[in-house]
């Protein structure tokens, strides 16, 4: 297996793509964020200025306020999980804990919501979120969870035509997500599992990336192989983001897409997949992230982005960007026969604000068998997806996106001199178009095996997609970029972590629009956190968690499987779409 060990600390010249965001106090700017975001949904002036619901998600204000008693399940995040302190107030408060949650520092526990003001007020509770698997939100992807594998989607987008001849052999899939963890589906063709966080191991504490990197390149060898992906010969390069609670910021995300700018050619990758973003509004044609990722683009690499898990009218940044291939999620109605397939109904689709309709297409995206990650998050908190010992169901645009990343594999097989700009028009040209698509669907349900016929044969080669767009100056706001999502870092290293705002990064470095988006990209990388496997060099950082808004990691799918970064109100699970 190759891989490379990045040595020593490397300021990065604060000029380069690097750049983001201005922290503030977490007291007084999660204060302000809830004020502001509680007005919007009508919450009362009293319900705001209560000591302590700064620690209480939007989910469990509104509940408190329209049903108070009403019993809820939560999510709580210790102060100090060493002690029984929060777990014994529960108790006298009549709730009942219902599994500990060692991973996030925790538990989750059933209260009456008229205590939970007395809950968020004890020293013992950083903060506390409603359980999503059984909050209630027409756009949740967690319900999905007790639904049959998904054993149509192969047939659907017609990928058995094409087993035997191509695998994806020879391409490289580069992944930004929350790490990956070891399992003999992927055997030697993990080339670099590169960590941008904390952990500095590249392993997958969450649990979303393992799963998307099955879709795409895992061979299903636990079971088999019937539980493959698309491409089981394909390479992948894992670049890790996010830590065990799924948070990481946007500054963290750029940081990935440099990365993965700086060593294309060092891993010869040919596909980015970004199962992530944010519901940030701000025009792609200024925006950082949409910047970066174009960066990729214009580079000779084709990015994959999910559309995001908030339903119609909502798309994801970057994913919004008109230059990248957008994922939408479709429900195959657990059939072959694509003439029923509608879009999934919490797949993000529509206008975005520049005026382009996304997503560019769909693929399938529910209850989609993929590996897991052992002990993950995402595993502990949904033990109904299982499937057999090292796989679980996944669903969301997430998943779509894989399976997309997986078919350009076999394309960049077909046809290795592709570009991205013919591979989307390819994969754009051979779609199964379909009635139910036209609402937020873009050209159809992608067909793998018209695909590759068409890269093969070139089909589409002198007449490529995106000829006359504008790229972005970058010059926007990272802080804009970022939406409504939010982490807390310690970036000063003074023990008590910050809400990260503004344009500061996570390291507490200031970000410079113009100066940053004039420097050439492919020069540096942010390797003062950067790791390779199989060992690491790198500096210590303080890493993310969650803002008070909300906790996305506890639903598997669609408002929190996408993070909320990787779809509720902060940049955690909820955006991994």
């Amino acid at each position: 297996m190759r891989s490379a060990i990045v040595r020593g600390r490397e300021v990065p010249d604060r000029g380069t793509a690097v750049r983001a965001i201005r922290t503030t106090r977490a007291s007084s700017a999660t204060v302000l964020f809830v004020a502001l975001a509680m007005a919007v949904i009508g919450l009362t002036a009293p319900a705001r200025t209560t000591p302590g619901l700064d620690k209480l998600d939007l989910g469990l204000l509104d509940t408190l306020r329209r049903s108070p008693g009403t019993v809820v399940n939560v999510i709580v995040r210790e102060t100090s999980p060493a002690t029984d302190v929060a777990e014994t107030l529960v108790g006298d408060l009549g709730g009942s804990i219902t599994r500990a949650l060692p991973l996030i520092d925790g538990f989750s526990a059933r209260v009456d919501a008229s205590d939970l003001p007395s809950l968020a007020r004890s020293p013992a509770v950083r903060r506390v979120w409603g359980d999503a698997s059984v909050r209630m939100s027409s756009t949740g992807t967690w319900g999905y969870d007790s639904w049959d594998p998904n054993t149509a989607w192969r047939g659907s987008i017609r990928l058995p035509q094409l087993e035997g001849s191509y695998t994806g052999a020879g391409v490289t899939i580069a992944m930004i997500d929350t790490g990956i963890a070891h399992s003999q589906d992927f055997g030697d063709r993990v080339l670099a599992r590169v960590d941008l966080t904390p952990d500095h191991d590249g392993g997958d504490r969450f649990g979303h990336g393992t799963h998307m990197a099955g879709i795409m390149v895992g061979d299903g060898s636990s079971a088999s192989g019937q539980w493959r992906g698309v491409a089981p010969g394909a390479n992948l390069v894992s670049v890790k983001v996010a830590g065990a609670d799924g948070s990481t910021d946007v500054s963290v995300v750029i940081a990935a897409l440099q990365w993965v700018l700086a060593n294309k050619a060092l891993y010869g990758i040919d596909i980015l997949n970004l199962s992530f973003g944010t519901d940030s509004v701000q025009s792609y044609s200024v925006d950082p992230l949409n910047y970066a990722a174009e960066q990729v683009w214009l580079d000779g690499v084709f990015v994959v982005v999910s559309a995001g898990n908030r339903g119609m009218d909502t798309i994801n940044k970057p994913g919004d960007d008109p230059f990248v291939m957008t994922v939408g999620a479709a429900d195959l109605k657990g059939t072959t026969d694509r003439s029923d397939d509608i879009v999934a109904p919490f797949s993000s689709g529509g206008w975005t604000v520049d005026g382009f309709m996304k997503p560019d297409l769909v693929a399938p995206g529910i209850t989609i068998v993929s590996t897991r990650s052992p002990g993950s998050t995402v595993e502990t908190l949904h033990p109904e997806a299982w499937v057999g010992e090292g796989y679980m169901k996944g669903t969301g645009t997430s998943q779509a996106a894989a399976i997309v990343s997986g078919v350009a594999a076999l394309m960049y097989e077909a046809d290795p001199w592709m570009t991205p700009d013919v591979a989307k028009a390819t994969l754009l040209g051979t779609t199964y178009k379909l009635t139910t698509y036209r609402s937020h669907g873009g050209a159809g349900l992608v067909d793998a095996a018209g695909a590759v016929l068409a890269a093969r044969n070139g089909k589409y080669r002198w007449a490529p997609a995106n000829i006359g767009l504008v790229p972005s100056t970058g010059l926007g706001s990272l802080h804009q970029s970022r939406g409504s999502f939010r982490v807390y870092a310690d970036p000063n290293g003074d023990g008590v972590p910050d809400l990260i705002e503004g344009e500061i990064d996570v390291l507490g470095m200031p970000w410079t629009a113009t100066s940053w988006s004039s420097t050439s990209w492919g020069a540096t990388s942010w390797s003062s956190l950067v790791c390779v496997s199989p060992g690491w060099s790198a500096t210590s950082w303080s890493g993310t968690s969650w803002s008070g808004t909300s906790w996305s990691a506890t639903s598997w799918g669609a408002t929190s499987w996408e993070a909320t970064s990787w779809g509720a109100t902060s940049w955690s699970a909820s955006l991994w779409s």
